[in-house]
């Protein structure tokens, strides 16, 4: 939980720094394909702390979906492979994004890729569980393959050409990755870790 709480912090802070210092945080902060390979690396890193400006709805979506997915994960996974679950993914959406792209003075920003591999890493290690959706109760694995499946499509059609929904998806793909790649390694402690971890059922 510790760690979920400080992400969430860091990004309200780097939020707030937006607000003060717009345009020109954004400009050195900010994804720009063309200038992160050719040598501003941490844009990488940096890109998934800023947020649109003046749309609140975006830090406040990404921030509630972390607090929601990021606490169980954090915990299940344990703090340090959580953290690169969270900033893999990140640069996992950013890389998909700029193959897909190519490499066009076209900025990426927020947490979006990072915290869609973290829903897609609880959605990974436990399948089964219900989340309610208008009432109606759903394994929460369904409704991420259906947004990982949006995601494409939109991206297909343009339908969105002002959010980088590729790079949703691959935040996804590269969550799926990681755990697939995890479960291979872990091994349940108790029968009690053997049921909480829904993954190791099948």
């Amino acid at each position: 939980m510790r760690v979920t709480l400080s992400l969430i912090i860091a990004n309200i802070v780097v939020f707030i720094l937006q607000i003060l210092f717009y345009p020109v945080f954004d400009d050195v902060f900010s994804l720009v394909p063309e200038l992160a390979l050719k040598g501003a690396y941490w844009q990488f890193i940096s890109y998934m702390f800023l947020h649109s400006i003046p749309y609140p709805e975006h830090i406040m979506l990404n921030m509630f979906l972390l607090f929601i997915f990021g606490i169980t994960i954090e915990r299940a996974l344990g703090w340090r492979k959580y953290l690169v679950l969270y900033f893999v993914s990140g640069i996992g959406s950013a890389l998909l994004y700029i193959a897909t792209t190519g490499a066009m003075e076209v900025s990426m920003i927020g947490a979006s890729g990072a915290v869609f591999g973290v829903m897609a890493a609880y959605g990974f290690m436990f399948p089964k569980e219900i989340i309610w959706i208008y009432k109606i109760p759903i394994p929460v694995i369904l409704p991420i393959i259906l947004l990982a499946v949006g995601e494409v499509i939109l991206w297909a059609i343009n339908l969105q050409p002002e959010i980088a929904n590729i790079g949703h998806f691959g935040g996804i793909v590269t969550g799926m990755v990681l755990m697939s790649w995890w479960k291979r390694r872990m091994k349940p402690k108790t029968i009690r870790e053997l049921r909480d971890y829904q993954f190791f059922w099948t």
